[in-house]
């Protein structure tokens, strides 16, 4: 006897709330043991760049943007890095904003 997959459903992309910038998100809505449907919902970056490498294990791995261009989803332009690494390259682009601001 083969496993059971649960049953998913994909929606989207939508548009996301300003909480996350407005960056787009899929939802998914899967059929539980119970029988009731489970929603949950991914970034669109992050969803295209597992579609394309695998699940990311790491809860403290985010999906970055090379180019710095968050519209720009493709899949040359996405790559895994640690959250600290993330967010030291986001303050170092602001603070290179800020400066040029002077």
């Amino acid at each position: 006897m083969g496993l059971l997959m649960a049953e998913t459903k994909k929606f989207g992309p939508y548009k996301g709330s300003d909480a996350n910038g407005g960056r787009p998100i899929y939802v998914y809505k899967t059929k539980g043991k119970d029988g009731k449907w489970h929603t949950t919902s991914k970034n669109k970056a992050r969803a295209d760049y597992e579609s394309k490498n695998g699940k990311i294990k790491s809860k403290d791995t985010t999906v970055d943007h090379k180019d710095n261009n968050h519209s720009n989803d493709s899949k040359g332009n996405l790559r895994a890095i640690s959250r600290s690494k993330n967010t030291a390259k986001e303050n170092k682009r602001r603070a290179g904003k800020k400066e040029n601001e002077k």
